[in-house]
């Protein structure tokens, strides 16, 4: 089985595309399962046994784990995407030296200049507290398993591209960790550019990785172009709130670990991809907060039966409790009433 260490936009979807079309039901392909049920923030750098065996006896995660395990008995599967990243150690438990892992990664500001283009403010705002968190879908630095803990002096300070290059740190110093901790594991370590540039000698390379047969040629289908993209940098152009990344060491040292280029020109030339676009349209929509207006009145449309609701599953979706067993395994000595 291949687990992909990585990060939201980071080039896991081509990679899931392309292997469901070229090898098709001759492995399993997964891109992003549990994506809000994998409880990131509470099993986050689950190394010890007792957190493990609260994931194996939660009934979704456990539920895909030993579905993954039945699956790999009978063919490679391949799970791309960064939901469930942070369960590489129960992956290990379960699989032990079956497991392979992808550790994909792209340059932090690139990182944390699509997420802040494509992220809407208020999903970052207001985190509640680790033991009232009922999805746990990021990591703070208040967190028991948080690694960079030097980040509570000045977290209420940070700006939303800070807050991600934050999230950037902590999951790829926990990949590295995983290699290092667990060096019996099968690890390569691959920055997401290569894909792009190479894309069928990266993904020939990933299947030998993996025990595929890898003589065919992947078959990469040309990228469509993201429909919203042109619509998000209208209502959240990057600015120079990038600029900030030079106050965050931790950050600068990883990426140079990793071999990611932050030559300030270099930076200049990327970022202006994620401004707000040229012309008088997209500068009037940007200031009068046209998108946002359409989408309240939309969503007033649709309150009203006017109009279908909408289709995305995940809107609207009712929060799962945190369980009882789980909050006092997670926070010993305190009550979870």
């Amino acid at each position: 089985m291949l687990l992909t260490l990585t990060l939201a936009r980071s080039g896991t979807t081509l990679l899931t595309s392309a292997f469901r079309a070229t090898w098709g039901d001759e492995v399993r392909v997964e891109h992003e399962p549990l994506r809000h049920d994998g409880r990131l923030r509470h099993l986050f750098r689950c190394f010890d046994t007792e957190r493990q065996e609260f994931a194996l006896a939660d009934p979704v995660i456990g539920g895909l784990v030993r579905s993954v395990v039945e699956s790999a008995e009978r063919h490679p599967v391949l799970i791309f995407g960064n939901t469930i990243s942070h369960l590489a150690p129960v992956f290990h438990r379960v699989l032990g030296a079956r497991l392979r892992l992808l550790h994909l990664h792209r340059n932090p500001l690139a990182n944390a200049a699509s997420t802040c283009v494509m992220t809407r403010p208020e999903w970052w705002t207001n985190i509640p507290k680790f033991e009232d968190d009922p999805l746990g879908i990021r990591i703070t630095p208040f967190d028991p398993h948080a690694r960079f803990v030097e980040y509570r002096n000045w977290w209420s300070w940070l700006s939303l591209f800070e807050m991600v290059l934050y999230q950037w740190l902590e999951r790829h110093a926990f990949a590295r960790e995983i290699a290092v901790r667990m060096p019996e594991i099968p690890f390569i370590s691959l920055p997401s550019g290569d894909l792009f540039r190479d894309p069928k000698g990266t993904m020939r390379m990933v299947a030998r990785f993996a025990g595929i047969e890898s003589g065919r040629s992947p078959l990469v289908r040309q990228a469509r172009r993201n429909q919203t993209w042109s619509r998000s940098l209208e209502q959240r152009p990057l600015g120079d709130a990038w600029r900030a990344y030079a106050a965050h060491p931790a950050v600068i040292q990883l990426a140079e670990e990793l071999g990611h280029n932050l030559d300030p020109l270099r930076l200049e030339r990327e970022m202006k991809r994620y401004q707000l676009p040229a012309g008088l349209l997209p500068w009037l929509r940007h200031r009068t907060g046209f998108w946002d207006r359409r989408a309240s009145f939309a969503q007033w449309l649709r309150d009203r039966g006017v109009v279908p609701p909408a289709t995305d599953k995940a809107r609207g979706r009712p929060p799962r409790p945190l369980p009882v067993a789980l909050r006092e395994t997670l926070l010993p000595g305190r009550r979870a009433g």
